[in-house]
């Protein structure tokens, strides 16, 4: 280890001032524009005069000098320890192992046993309790969460229709044969969700650049998903009631089928444009970015 008073020539014992001022009469001797071959000397000097001249530094670094000059001295020093028993010591301790530290031992096994039966038994209860939490979970999922089908193919829609003569059930798609043949475009990605919150059931049509697309039912408190629809913005018309009775017709309208209380038509005041995040959320009495309209202009065909 590098002995910092040695190369400035001090002693463990000088002051701060007598440090700076051995530090001066070395740097007139060995600085560089003084003395060009002493500039690896100035830079030991410096060292030790920046390590010295700091109280913190200096503490630090005399802990250090101390414990490598002591470990010089006696590189092979050990601390050694010595015991001496009297004999009531010596049984004292043998009474010890032989029965304290045999019922710790047997203490000790008992506590771990314990422990374990107790581990196993809270494993048990998990392991028959966690199926019950997952199965309670799924059944409050079912309930707090609207149902809601998709239809994913023509051959479904046409299934649907067939049967709408019967009571509509959710995803029918009534109105089909008065408007024209349901629109898929099976490239597509787009599919909209749409929530019936309206305490009615709902009749929804969709029309594209003039064209109808398809038509669905969606009862109170449920949503569908309509998937494969265009790319180009839709025109959303919907009719609201309760009862359904599909014998019976609006006047003048040639189509089957309509709600007998509470009837009443919508239509989207602007285009909805189909985006990443499709949903439409529809409320009762008023729905910003819809008006009322006559059973007529519902009705209207657009292509006609």
């Amino acid at each position: 280890m590098t002995n910092y008073y040695d190369i400035l020539g001090i002693t463990l014992t000088v002051s701060a001032s007598e440090i700076k001022s051995a530090f001066r009469v070395l740097a007139k001797i060995y600085h560089p524009d003084i003395n060009p071959g002493g500039q690896e000397e100035f830079k030991k000097i410096l060292r030790a005069y920046e390590t010295l001249s700091n109280p913190h530094r200096k503490s630090s670094y005399d802990l250090k000098l101390h414990y490598h000059q002591a470990s010089a001295k006696n590189p092979y020093h050990t601390k050694t320890k010595t015991w001496s028993f009297e004999e009531k010591e010596l049984k004292r301790r043998q009474y010890y192992n032989e029965h304290i530290k045999k019922y710790e031992k047997i203490k000790k096994t008992q506590t771990a046993h314990a422990e374990l039966k107790s581990n196993y038994n809270e494993y048990k209860y998990m392991l028959y309790a966690t199926p019950v939490a997952v199965i309670l979970f799924l059944v409050v999922i079912h309930f707090a969460t609207p149902s809601h089908r998709t239809i994913t193919s023509p051959q479904e829609l046409n299934l649907l229709t067939q049967n709408q003569q019967a009571d509509l059930e959710m995803g029918d798609a009534p109105y089909t044969e008065y408007f024209g043949q349901a629109q898929y475009n099976t490239s597509s990605p787009k599919t909209l969700n749409i929530k019936n919150n309206t305490g009615t059931d709902l009749i929804v049509c969709l029309f594209s650049e003039s064209n109808f697309v398809r038509s669905c039912f969606i009862k109170n408190a449920f949503y569908v998903a309509i998937p494969q629809l265009p790319s180009s913005s839709l025109e959303i018309r919907y009719e609201s009631g309760k009862k359904w009775e599909s014998g019976k017709s609006i006047a003048n309208i040639k189509t089957k089928g309509i709600f007998t209380k509470h009837l009443t038509f919508y239509k989207s005041i602007q285009p909805f444009k189909l985006g990443a995040i499709n949903e439409i959320t529809l409320m009762p009495f008023t729905n910003q970015g819809f008006e009322v309209i006559s059973a007529a202009e519902f009705f209207k065909k657009e292509n006609t």
